[in-house]
């Protein structure tokens, strides 16, 4: 017989346990509990006595147990990842959510886990093995997951090669009301891709726009968040063309430029383990509901303190080497249900979700700790992901044989006529206008508002989504190196069709679903596949037919594109920047980081710039510290002077506000003219050091303060070029944009919800 309670309406704490002769104290249970009790809500329990008592007597045979009503929750739900909700969840940015997938059954799913967590996979024979694989995750209800295919040892790039990235810039205020200045999301605002999104600077963006949010294809988008396995670490992409000139390319703007966003591996990776990487905490802190629910890291020091309190309720010992059948208190059927109750008491914390699932995993971490238990959980055989995955390692990007398409995707290996050249989830959009960007002007209030009547151009990643004239529906697949797959009218190798298992993820029924559905979904559950035509050839570009009306789009921009010299752009190919009186820079549009690698050569003082001006793509910026209290003792009778030397101590370090200002150099110091020959070539690895001036503009209280601050003898290495918003190659204003089609009677006629061109007509 089992008698339970409640403490603090957070944890179910059985009080008395009798099995036979063995009875449990309740101390040892309530030391439990205040693992597992948010604090706030143990202060609460204290000032108001909140402890009430309940009693389940329940005829098992052997075995008494308690279980509360579980009406209004589901116990095979298993909180460490969000379930699909049909509620719309806030328009954030920057991390994806894990896929949906049904529920299996819990005890099926933990047997399954335990099978292949001990099967040795046979040693692979491939002299070409896949290195990566979409498969079921091992977290239940995550629906997919990446997973090596490959051991990756410590600091090695997972895969081949980075994946791509997609700006989506000043979208809110793209969907803003006509006059309004909030996001149109306070109306609804559908964009699922902000589940996917990126912070800009973690990619390298953050100076692309105003306002940036960026998509990444394959890591940046299929692995799940689990915060004591993160195995994989993301870095940065880089901006390179693929040699698509501005001036001489029509291709230019029409691809992204930001590519290999690389990964590699945080520890040694195992083949057949899947792969985290980090979301950060304020992804799910940010987010209702379930999502809110999932442990961080902080939760599982106070889980596993539970399981050492639950181990000697056991045992009656805190040593693990007593845990063995004959000294337990409770038989391995009491256990389990004990454990049951424990993880599906209906008020869950983030501590009690970073529990083991079941009760054999609890008694391993109790030996262990909970990461080796999660560890070891999470990984599968490479013959499961062979036989039960999807391999996304058959294509690598390359320079394409397309004219003017930039970079395209090649067979990493031969693939037969009907094999899977790559998978691709996709994230749906059920209003493909909220991609429209539009012009500006001056709103009711004098501020500035879009122009509904003037869209001047789209997003770039429309470039990447398969549509139909006739829907509002877009799809943007996800997999990696997917979007590098081109385009060709008739000598295309690879065509499209709908996956016919994955059915975890893959929500057939959704395809006989109408759009008003989708408006209500904010994860992915579809899944398209690219699958070879033909036998292809290991190093043969894989290309598709993109259909008849991307190709009647780009025939006519093609006619209507023309070159542009250099010499004539002044700063008036890109949306949003002012043009120019005359050209700067007889080399046109240049990148910062040109100038940023350049060691050796003199950065141009104000009066240099007069007769050899940098282009108007990049700006000069110092790292000085300009916040300080005297400024204020001026303010507002005149306009301060604050003129002082650069001091490591002060403008680069913790004291000052470690930020680049916009500045202007005024003078140069050659440093052997004042050292002489230099010491070592590492101390002068650049010669000069700088005098420059920085206006500033500051409010104190109600006050405007206009600041002037020249600061002497900066160092170069304080000294850098950033790019200028808006005028990189997806801003031009010539750029093609176009979604691909899907081929004739793959696009559901439950999505077909405009009207035609005989309808319109």
């Amino acid at each position: 017989m089992v008698f339970i309670y409640f403490e603090c309406s957070l944890l179910l704490v059985v009080v008395v346990v009798c099995s036979g002769r063995k009875c449990l104290r309740s101390s040892t249970l309530s030391r439990m509990a205040t693992h597992l009790c948010m604090p706030w809500h143990r202060s609460s329990c204290q000032e108001t006595g909140g402890t009430f008592w309940h009693r389940f007597i329940v005829d098992t045979g052997s075995w008494c147990v308690g279980r509360p009503d579980k009406s209004s929750y589901d116990p095979t739900m298993n909180l460490m990842t969000p379930l699909q909700s049909t509620t719309k969840a806030p328009h954030r940015r920057h991390r994806p959510a894990p896929s949906t997938a049904p529920s299996m059954p819990s005890i099926l799913l933990l047997l399954l886990l335990l099978t292949i967590t001990t099967a040795t996979p046979p040693p692979d024979q491939d002299s070409n093995p896949c290195l990566l694989y979409l498969a079921q995750s091992t977290i239940p209800h995550a629906g997919l997951g990446m997973f090596a295919g490959a051991p990756f040892p410590t600091g090695q790039l997972i895969g081949r090669i980075g994946d791509a990235a997609f700006p989506t810039v000043d979208q809110d205020w793209h969907n803003s009301p006509p006059t309004g200045y909030h996001s149109k999301n306070e109306g609804d605002y559908h964009w699922p891709l902000t589940n996917y999104d990126w912070h800009p600077r973690d990619i390298g963006m953050e100076n692309e726009a105003e306002d940036v949010s960026v998509t990444v294809t394959g890591f940046g988008a299929a692995p799940n968040c689990h915060f004591r396995l993160l195995n994989a670490e993301e870095h940065g992409a880089v901006y390179d063309g693929a040699g698509l000139d501005r001036y001489e390319s029509p291709g230019a703007g029409a691809s992204t430029p930001w590519f290999n966003r690389t990964t590699t591996a945080a520890w040694d990776i195992e083949a057949g383990s899947e792969l985290f990487v980090d979301y950060g905490p304020n992804w799910f802190l940010t987010r209702p509901g379930i999502f809110s629910l999932v442990p961080l890291a902080e939760n599982y020091e106070r889980a596993q303190a539970f399981l050492r309190e639950y181990g000697r309720l056991l045992v009656g010992t805190y040593n693990p080497d007593d845990l063995v059948p004959e000294k337990m208190s409770l038989s391995d059927e009491a256990q389990r249900d004990l454990w049951e109750i424990i993880k599906t008491f209906p008020y869950p914390t983030r501590e009690r979700q970073a529990l083991p699932y079941s009760h054999k995993d609890a008694l391993r971490a109790i030996h262990g700790d909970i990461q080796t238990v999660e560890v070891e959980n999470s990984v599968r055989s490479v013959e499961y992901l062979k036989e039960h995955g999807k391999c996304v390692d058959n294509i690598v990007p390359g320079n394409s044989t397309i004219p003017h398409a930039g970079r395209g995707a090649f067979a990493t290996r031969f693939i037969p006529k009907g094999g899977l050249v790559a998978p691709a989830p996709v994230v749906h959009i059920a209003d493909k206008l909220a991609v429209n960007m539009y012009g500006e002007m001056i709103g009711p209030n004098g501020n500035v508002v879009r122009n509904e009547t003037q869209v001047i151009g789209k997003q770039l990643i429309l470039n990447y989504m398969f549509g139909h004239e006739n829907s509002s529906m877009l799809l943007f697949p996800y997999s990696s190196n997917v979007a590098y797959i081109n385009h060709h009218a008739t000598e295309y190798n690879t065509i499209l069709q709908w996956t016919k298992d994955f059915d975890f993820f893959h929500h057939e029924e959704w395809l006989n679903k109408s759009v008003e559905f989708f408006e209500d979904q904010w994860t992915s559950g579809l899944m398209l596949e690219f699958v070879a035509l033909r036998d292809i050839q290991p190093g043969e570009e894989v290309l598709i037919n993109y259909g008849k009306r991307w190709q009647e789009a780009w025939d006519e921009h093609m006619k209507q594109w023309e070159p542009i010299p250099p010499e004539k752009d002044h700063n008036n190919l890109t949306l949003w920047t002012d043009e120019t009186s005359a050209n700067r820079g007889k080399a046109g549009y240049v990148r910062a980081e040109v100038f940023n690698e350049d060691l050796t050569s003199p950065i141009r003082t104000v009066e240099e710039q007069k007769q050899e001006p940098y282009p108007h793509s990049v700006d000069i910026q110092c790292l000085v510290s300009i916040g300080h209290d005297a400024s204020y003792l001026f303010a507002p009778l005149t306009i301060p002077l604050i003129k002082r030397r650069w001091m490591e101590e002060y403008d680069n370090d913790a004291q000052g506000d470690l930020t680049f200002h916009p500045c202007n150099i005024t003078w140069r110091y050659n440093l052997r003219d004042i050292y002489g020959d230099p010491r070592s070539e590492d101390e002068f690895y650049h010669e000069y050091e700088y005098d420059a001036e920085l206006n500033v503009r500051k409010t104190f209280e109600d006050v405007i303060i206009h600041e002037r601050h020249v600061i002497t003898h900066i160092p170069w290495k304080a000294i850098r070029f950033f790019n200028k918003p808006y005028t990189s190659d997806i801003f031009l204003k010539k750029a093609f944009r176009h979604e691909m089609d899907l081929p004739d009677g793959l696009w559901p006629e439950a999505w077909m919800n405009l009207a035609t061109k005989d309808e319109k007509n």
